[in-house]
């Protein structure tokens, strides 16, 4: 039997979104009862609520979403509940370690903070677990396509650098943030998908992450 396990949170006007972007706009273009059919038009952001950041988001050079390999967007994954685990909400080499071997046969690493039960609350935004540099250091040794988390970033909303994000999209590998529900994910033997928009130049894009979760009977 297979269940699939939505990851993702709705779009929709007035969502949280990250301090720097522009509002989600919706408008209803056509409706059934004057034109005969229904027709939305969207105005957001490639980053807007669960999405994937590609190389490009901060590299000239990077993959963008059209360039990107499909297949780098599917693959075997791990969840890590860092929930009461990680030290002063930085989730750390060594934290990791504990789960090297998990790690080393899995393709996207999704760290489940739990930050997901502040979505809609100021705090969202505000103290969430972040990797820290060692740990994003150490995390590009391994043969991941992808690291996602229910957070708004993998970096502190006020980081200007961006470490994490560097370390981790200069690999080639994909970040996907916001994600929500992981903890209806089993640790492992399910696969993990984040098929985006086929942009082209596209630094990051709104997914519908899924979790499949595939079990005898």
């Amino acid at each position: 039997m297979t269940t699939l396990i939505d990851l993702s949170h709705p779009l929709e006007q007035n969502m949280p979104l990250f301090p720097r972007s522009r509002p989600i706009v919706i408008s209803q273009e056509s409706t059934f009862a004057r034109e005969g059919y229904n027709e939305l038009t969207l105005c957001l952001s490639t980053h807007s609520g669960t999405h994937i950041d590609c190389g490009y988001h901060l590299l000239p050079g990077g993959s963008d979403t059209m360039t990107t390999p499909v297949d780098r967007f599917f693959g075997p994954g791990l969840v890590l509940d860092c929930r009461h685990r990680v030290p002063r909400n930085s989730i750390t080499r060594e934290f990791l370690c504990q789960h090297e071997q998990f790690i080393r046969s899995s393709e996207f690493l999704l760290l489940h903070t739990g930050w997901s039960q502040y979505w809609g609350d100021t705090r969202y935004f505000q103290g969430f677990p972040v990797l820290t540099a060692d740990a994003a250091k150490y995390l590009t040794g391994f043969t991941l396509k992808g690291i996602g988390s229910d957070t708004i970033s993998f970096d502190p909303v006020d980081s200007h650098d961006l470490p994490v994000h560097h370390a981790i999209l200069d690999t080639g590998m994909i970040l996907v943030e916001n994600l929500l529900n992981l903890d209806n994910l089993p640790e492992t033997g399910f696969m993990f998908c984040c098929f985006p928009l086929k942009i082209q130049k596209g630094d990051g894009s709104p997914v519908r992450a899924v979790g499949v979760v595939t079990s005898d009977g």
